[in-house]
């Protein structure tokens, strides 16, 4: 079988009848391709709805919720040379075929990163160029290769919810495969308002970003630690406090976890990948590198360029001892 599109689903009835719909008339009844749904213990009836529905289509009942390593069930099932990973409440509006078939082509290519063009998560918005090497990709629109998925395994089963894909990702770059930006596969993320909470989120977030850097990153591992510690505050210079704060209980469930992780560091090109691209390890005084080029446009002398009032007054306060610790 060509492909098997995996989408997991939590009390989103109505979201996931619209994806399977959707899918549906994608692919068009092809033979080539299959459904497999994973209900995460809904109690809205969705699990009903899809046998009422849609009969044919593989659903597998997680008697608990078990949150993303739910998609481990799908991948265990599913049968394609694919897994085709969506969401509930995505879909894949047009250029399944050429990203198939740009796999086929890219056998090094262990994850396809699809255009995600709505929701609170972005190609446009992570600033990704076509074909790209990436590392974390975006969840609601991905193919993951069979392969590498026996090579690799699934989602990790310590981290309930986001972040998940950096994990993954991650593995997947070590194992000697790719993860690749394809920007003519187009997915639309409806981003439904169903289980979403903004605590949650960043509490999930935070703590998942500090376990990633513990676990996997080798030289610099501490250093980065603290990076994603001080990143992850930086919301009190816009007066975010609250999101501050769920970030702190992030960082505090991350401290009373991190001995359970074991140590598995990646190798120096993996870990170089990764901290190119994951903001959570941006060096922490970054934002005054950009302050000081917008105060330099706005004090320059007339005739003078931004460049050299910059260079100059850089000099001079490297002259009066007043330069942050650029490593930290």
């Amino acid at each position: 079988m060509r492909a098997s599109f995996v989408i997991v689903n939590y009390n989103r009835k109505a979201e996931l009848l619209l994806t399977i719909a959707r899918t549906k008339a994608l692919i068009e009844n092809d033979p080539e391709f299959e459904l497999v749904i994973v209900d995460n213990a809904s109690t809205d009836g969705s699990a009903e709805a899809v046998i009422r529905h849609y009969p044919d289509v593989v659903l597998i009942q997680n008697p608990v919720n078990t949150g993303a390593p739910a998609w481990n069930l799908g991948f265990q099932r599913a049968k394609g040379d694919y897994f085709i990973i969506l969401d509930d409440d995505s879909q894949i509006d047009f250029g399944l075929e050429a990203a198939l078939a740009h796999m086929d082509q890219h056998p090094e290519i262990g994850v396809l990163a699809l255009n995600v063009v709505s929701g609170p998560y972005t190609s446009e918005g992570w600033k990704w160029k076509d074909g790209q090497s990436i590392v974390g990709f975006i969840g609601c629109g991905a193919i993951y290769r069979r392969e590498t998925y026996l090579t690799v395994g699934g989602y990790a089963d310590w981290m309930f919810l986001y972040v998940n894909e950096w994990d993954l990702g991650l593995r997947v770059v070590d194992a000697g495969y790719q993860v690749r930006y394809f920007a003519d596969c187009q997915v639309t993320h409806r981003a439904s308002e169903v289980n979403r909470s903004s605590k949650r989120l960043r509490v999930f977030v935070t703590g998942h970003e500090l376990s990633i850097v513990y676990k996997y990153m080798g030289e610099g591992r501490m250093k980065n630690v603290w990076r994603v510690v001080f990143n992850n505050l930086k919301g009190v210079r816009q007066l975010h406090f609250k999101d501050t704060w769920y970030n702190m209980l992030g960082m505090a469930a991350f401290y009373k976890n991190r001995k359970s992780l074991s140590y598995t560091p990646v190798s120096p090109y993996t870990q170089s990948l990764f901290l190119n691209l994951f903001e959570g390890t941006r060096p922490v005084f970054d934002f005054l590198k950009r302050d000081f080029s917008n105060i330099s446009k706005v004090f320059k002398r007339p005739g003078q360029t931004s460049e050299t009032y910059a260079s100059n007054t850089k000099t001079k306060v490297e002259n009066e001892n007043l330069v942050c610790d650029p490593e930290l």
